[in-house]
């Protein structure tokens, strides 16, 4: 239960921090290129035992998982970001984590952990994850303005983090399952990590982007929850027994509660009614895609 509550923490403070980077007016891609490098710095420092790095070679079963992360991990991070910033915390927060249905499902057919025969109300589940996602999205168009051409894609974000955070979640939960012993635990999101700052670099060249005073400091700012967020699941899993069928929906129903909550006191973010019946739609979607796991073990 502690590394479930720490996960919840170091996930609501991802999105609090991307919000962040709109008010103190920092550049995402360079501080996103940072914070993968201070999650490589954060995780060889919290390990202690660097003698642990010799686990990793090319033999390694879950070395192509954890480059195959690495290069979703930046992609789906900048969606999140944009998602943040040009919609609200509360969306990017409904969209990456009712992703949920992927891994949960991926659970219960494919690892076949806590194996159950999905019912109507849980298809019913994944079907109001879809209609949470654009309702708690959803902004009027004001009267007389025809939108911007930008603007006709944007429904587009919550959709790419919802597609991507699922895949992530479900590999994890996969390579976690299968390949990672208890010390390799803390290395797997370390070469994670050290993938998406390589390419998030090489992109950043190319781009000619530079990092400035702010994009350092909001890029470490980033990068010590960022790796937490990571380690803590990981580590949660395992305390679950690697079952996502119920670690998923505990933790997604808290970091998206958390995060439209502490969203509004902090950032003063404001839902229509309609954005709040997303909210709500999210949350009663987790219980029904795993309701029967969640009631046995109250």
């Amino acid at each position: 239960m502690p590394y479930l509550l720490l996960g919840i923490l170091f996930n609501v403070a991802i999105f609090l921090i991307f919000r962040g980077y709109v008010r103190f007016g920092v550049a995402t891609l360079p501080a996103i290129v940072v914070n993968y490098f201070v999650c490589v710095l954060t995780g060889l420092v919290f390990m202690g035992d660097t003698a642990a790095l010799q686990l990793v070679s090319l033999d390694s079963p879950w070395l192509v998982f954890a480059l195959f992360l690495g290069v979703l991990f930046i992609g789906t991070f900048y969606m999140m970001a944009l998602t943040t910033q040009r919609l609200s915390v509360t969306v990017s927060s409904i969209a990456a984590k009712m992703s949920l249905a992927l891994p949960v499902i991926f659970s219960l057919f494919v690892l076949q952990i806590e194996s159950k025969a999905f019912d109507g109300w849980n298809y019913l589940g994944i079907g109001l994850a879809f209609v949470a996602i654009y309702m708690s999205s959803w902004k009027p168009r004001l009267k007389g303005k025809a939108p911007l051409p930008g603007n006709r894609l944007i429904f587009l974000l919550p959709v790419g983090v919802f597609l991507c955070s699922g895949i992530i979640d479900t590999t994890i939960n996969y390579t976690s399952y299968r390949y990672l012993s208890e010390r390799e635990e803390a290395i797997f999101p370390l070469v994670i990590f050290g993938v998406a700052a390589l390419l998030g670099l090489i992109l950043q060249l190319v781009r000619r982007i530079p990092t400035g005073k702010k994009e350092l400091l909001g890029g470490i700012a980033l990068g010590v929850p960022n790796f937490f967020s990571i380690y803590f699941i990981v580590k949660g899993l395992a305390d679950f027994d690697n079952n996502g069928a119920f670690f998923y929906p505990l933790l997604n129903i808290s970091i998206i509660l958390g995060s439209a909550l502490l969203a509004i006191l902090l950032y003063k973010e404001k839902l229509l009614p309609v954005n709040q019946i997303g909210l709500g739609l999210a949350v009663l979607a987790i219980f029904l895609l795993s309701y029967q796991e969640i009631l046995s073990m109250l």
